[in-house]
Formats: C-alpha cells, sequence, structure tokens
C-alpha cells in the first residue's frame, strides 16, 4: 500500500514555499501574541485566538484544567498572575513549523522566588490560535499556587 505523505512534507518545491510562508505567517502570529502578553495587553491576545480556542493547563496544578474560549484566556491570566510575577514573563525561544508553535518560556514563581521554565505548544487554524497546551519543567515551583475555577 501507498504511505502518505506528511501533512506539512509536500513533496514538490511549490509546496515547500507555500509551507514556509504559513510558517514565516504563523510566526508573526505567535510573536504578535507573545509581544502582547508581555504588555499585558489581553485584548490583542484574544485577537490572535480562534473564538473556540481551548487552553489545557497541566491537571495536576492548583489551577490545571480545560480552559475554553477566549474568556478562558482571562481566567488563565489571572490564576497565573496570582502566583507569578508575570512582569518578569520570558520569552526564551519560539519554534514555528507550518501550523504548529512552541514557545518556550518563564517567570518568577512569587512564593518560591523561583524562576520556573514551561514550554507552550500552540496549534493554529486559518490564522488563529486554536489550542495551547502548557508543559512545566519543574512542576515543584508551581504546585503551592492558588486554584481558581478551571474548566470556564
Amino acid at each position: 500500500p501507498e504511505m502518505s505523505q506528511p501533512a506539512c512534507e509536500k513533496g514538490s518545491r511549490e509546496g515547500m514555499t507555500e509551507a514556509k510562508s504559513v510558517t514565516e505567517l504563523n510566526r508573526s502570529i505567535i510573536e504578535a501574541f507573545y509581544a502582547a502578553g508581555l504588555r499585558g495587553d489581553i485584548e490583542a491576545m484574544t485577537g490572535y485566538l480562534a473564538d473556540d480556542v481551548v487552553t489545557y493547563e497541566p491537571p495536576y496544578l492548583p489551577f490545571g484544567g480545560q480552559y475554553r474560549g477566549k474568556d478562558g484566556l482571562a481566567v488563565i491570566y489571572e490564576a497565573v498572575a496570582k502566583v507569578a510575577d508575570v512582569a518578569q514573563f520570558t520569552v526564551h525561544d519560539i519554534v514555528v513549523d507550518g501550523d504548529c508553535a512552541v514557545a518556550f518560556a518563564g517567570y518568577l514563581v512569587r512564593d518560591t522566588g523561583e524562576f520556573t521554565h514551561f514550554a507552550e505548544e500552540l496549534r493554529l487554524v486559518d490564522g488563529k490560535i486554536a489550542e495551547i497546551r502548557i508543559y512545566y519543567y519543574d512542576v515543584q515551583s508551581m504546585l503551592g499556587a492558588t486554584k481558581p475555577g478551571a474548566d470556564s
């Protein structure tokens, strides 16, 4: 049986150019999304989100769970601001390939004074962020956080 090629591998120079331009466009979207976050501009951040965006915070966190829709981002931002110094939020690197992106970032945890590192995996659909999934490197640095309601 014939094997199908991965979605990002078009097999022709024209397809590669198309994939590259999608990657470049999505990189600019992701960079603008994080730049708005660094400014604390939630309204601008939500402009880059799909209406039905789903954000997954790890279930072991006090504020872990699924957050649905653009309002979910505001709930997460508020929850994180209670446990982390968001003014210290730093994006170390962003990797984008087609409709997939990963941002490596971190911030200072208020209770411990430790800088915690994490990765955010983002999936884009039609130029909007449709899914965000967070992975923490040092879980222990986040476990003392206060729990707001998830599944909003």
